[in-house]
């Protein structure tokens, strides 16, 4: 097993280490959490949650677990457990109580389609979800999609299948003229 140079340098206790962690894996987790979540605050907020976790976990562990982690399927399984927190109490509030878009969110043109997937995928079942986003959206390795969400490889590829096959039928719609795109 190659064990993460970051991984080690936090298990030795260098004080720049924790910084490193979150410089290098913010602008992936946000990502993540924004497909998840479309709400670009929200997202922020899952992320900043997921990392006051992470490094007060890491406070916890002991150094030769610390040696041996595989941090980014690590940090994707924290940040999945908060976003789905974050929805689990979405659906139980009240619709008054629901977040609404605000007028900045506005989608231009040149976003339209992008937004297009991305509700689409907001449609998806979650597992489905989850797992294109971190395959196609993430760039994540099965491997490590297994990892993060603790289902199998064989599991996840399958859900990454379904999940595409579905957010296929979801994007073809009829256009203004009745034709399809």
């Amino acid at each position: 097993m190659v064990r993460d140079p970051l991984a080690m340098r936090l298990a030795d206790g260098d004080p720049r280490a924790p910084r490193e962690l979150v410089e290098r894996h913010y602008p992936e987790l946000y990502r993540y959490a924004f497909a998840m979540l479309r709400d670009r605050p929200a997202a922020e907020d899952m992320v900043h949650d997921a990392f006051e976790r992470a490094l007060e976990a890491l406070g916890r562990y002991p150094e030769e677990r610390l040696r041996d982690m595989a941090l980014r399927p690590w940090l994707y399984r924290i940040t999945l457990n908060v976003v789905r927190n974050r929805l689990k109490r979405v659906r139980e509030a009240p619709i008054e109580e629901a977040p609404a878009a605000s007028a900045s969110d506005e989608p231009d043109d040149s976003r339209e389609a992008f937004l297009d997937v991305l509700a689409a995928l907001g449609r998806l079942p979650e597992r489905q979800r989850t797992a294109v986003v971190l395959r196609y959206l993430q760039d994540v390795p099965y491997a490590e999609i297994s990892a993060a969400t603790g289902w199998p490889e064989g599991t996840a590829k399958t859900l990454v299948r379904r999940g595409l096959a579905r957010l296929r039928d979801l994007m073809i719609v009829e256009d203004k003229d009745g034709g399809r795109r």
